[in-house]
């Protein structure tokens, strides 16, 4: 039996991710992601967490503080923006990135205008052997031409596509 996308996208983050990293959920809307990330990097780590609704914002606040891991987790009410290397940090590298743009996410239908400048302002920012991870519910057609553009020297890239969702895998090596 083939694992759902959201499924295989948990095993690469739990198999990657170690306590004490520093994640970014670029797209907080429901919170699974978030919750999920902020199980993995363990008290001394870190989530980065970018809402862009009000909605999402209270949602994910309140889905972290029953499940007890608020403390891990910095709750951005805003997208990703020019911001972004002072909220992580100027010496700081992410060890995941997601931008989850898919009804798993319930964000199907939120992804900005400005998303591709979002993911580049976070892909320079990976620790080597970081993951970027996108999904859709359909994939937009500038993803592929932003994809292309990406030197096979620094990133190496895969899909994973099912009936319902697209994700793409980057890796900065």
């Amino acid at each position: 039996m083939l694992p759902t996308t959201h499924n295989f996208m948990h095993q690469l983050i739990e198999q990657t991710v170690q306590v004490g990293d520093v994640t970014v959920d670029g797209t907080t809307a429901n919170g699974i992601n978030t919750r999920f990330l902020a199980t993995r990097v363990g008290q001394s780590g870190r989530v980065l967490s970018y809402t862009a609704t009000k909605d999402n914002a209270n949602a994910a606040a309140a889905s972290l503080f029953m499940s007890g891991l608020s403390e891990r987790v910095t709750l951005l009410g805003k997208t990703i923006d020019r911001q972004f290397t002072i909220e992580l940090g100027h010496q700081t590298q992410a060890r995941i990135a997601i931008f989850d743009y898919s009804s798993t996410a319930q964000n199907e239908q939120d992804r900005p205008t400005d998303y591709l400048d979002q993911i580049d302002r976070v892909l320079p920012r990976l620790t080597h052997g970081g993951l970027l991870i996108v999904q859709f519910s359909q994939t937009p057609s500038d993803w592929e031409d932003f994809r292309h553009t990406l030197l096979a020297a620094d990133y190496k890239q895969a899909a994973y596509l099912t009936e319902t969702t697209q994700a793409y895998l980057i890796e900065r090596i």
